[in-house]
């Protein structure tokens, strides 16, 4: 009878002592719990089940082992006075090994770690311009990653990636900074066509001068052939018995009658004849051919030589 009432009492005793002490502590996975002994470090509970000295020592948190993403828009100035917006993503976690200094020295880890990312860009876009921003962005993720790994690291903290997505600015300079892009590829575009309209110029030039080339060459190559022929007939002519001057006045006649004939083939063309006593050979319209009109003489050529239909 003692003995049960003996065994009784211990069970009692034991659910108080269970009930308002509560020694067993269960963590969660990828947590950790800080433990103190009357409110002083004493050691860290990993995943599962764990037992304290309660009421002596106590939970005083717990530190998530996941990681976590920290964000932050930072207004920076660049180095040509344009004011753009940041938008910035930390990705980090906590060092397993240095969990109580995560949890004691930072009081608000997520304000703490975008005001170090705040000075990290800025000392870092103050000798950048706006173009800059966009295009060399990962100058800017090399530059934050240095500055925050060595500072985390000290506060138990891992750092895993640094995001940096498009700089934001307002409308007005997002219109100019359009406006100056297009007026750059105007000026391309420009210089290019008057490369293009240079060439063809050239090109242009050197055709002309070819084309001069050849009709000298032509005209050079038909005196030749002129000088050749008319040897020829001087010669011919000696031949015969016949004269220089003889032969020299019947070539110029030869070619005043091929004249005459070739202005015939045309109106309204004036020949001047000075050889053999003309003075003047008209061509009238064809109007005028037909009515039998006759043209007064120009240029009053005296002679009293009437005009000549042809």
């Amino acid at each position: 009878m003692e003995s049960i009432i003996i065994n009784t009492v211990g069970v009692f005793v034991a659910f108080i002592v269970i009930l308002f002490f509560n020694p067993v502590r269960i963590v969660k996975q990828q947590t950790l719990a800080i433990v103190t002994t009357f409110g002083r470090y004493s050691r860290t509970l990993g995943p599962g089940l764990n037992f304290i000295f309660a009421p002596f020592q106590q939970i005083e948190g717990k530190v998530d082992l996941r990681t976590t993403e920290v964000k932050a828009h930072v207004n920076i100035k660049t180095s040509d006075n344009m004011f753009v917006l940041l938008p910035v993503s930390i990705q980090l976690r906590v060092d397993s090994g240095n969990a109580v200094a995560a949890f004691y020295k930072l009081t608000n880890p997520e304000q703490q770690i975008s005001t170090w990312v705040l000075n990290a860009i800025r000392s870092v876009s103050s000798d950048m311009t706006l173009d800059d921003m966009f295009k060399d962005r990962e100058r800017v993720v090399a530059h934050v990653a240095t500055e925050l790994k060595g500072r985390l690291s000290g506060f138990g903290y891992e750092l895993d990636a640094v995001l940096i997505d498009e700089p934001t600015v307002s409308e007005s300079v997002q219109e100019s900074f359009n406006q100056v892009v297009a007026a750059r590829r105007l000026a391309e575009a420009a210089t290019e066509q008057g490369k293009a309209d240079k060439i063809r110029l050239v090109a242009i030039a050197e055709g002309e001068a070819e084309a001069q080339r050849e009709r000298a060459k032509g005209l050079s190559d038909a005196r030749k052939t002129l000088a050749r022929g008319i040897t020829e007939s001087m010669a011919e002519f000696q031949k015969h018995g016949v004269s220089i001057e003889e032969s020299m006045g019947m070539l110029t006649e030869i070619n005043r009658i091929d004249a005459l004939r070739e202005v015939g083939k045309h109106n309204n063309m004036v020949l001047v004849d000075l050889a053999g006593g003309r003075n003047i050979a008209l061509t009238l319209p064809a109007t005028q051919k037909q009515t039998g009109g006759h043209a007064d003489n120009p240029g009053g050529a005296s002679g009293g030589q009437g005009t000549q239909n042809t």
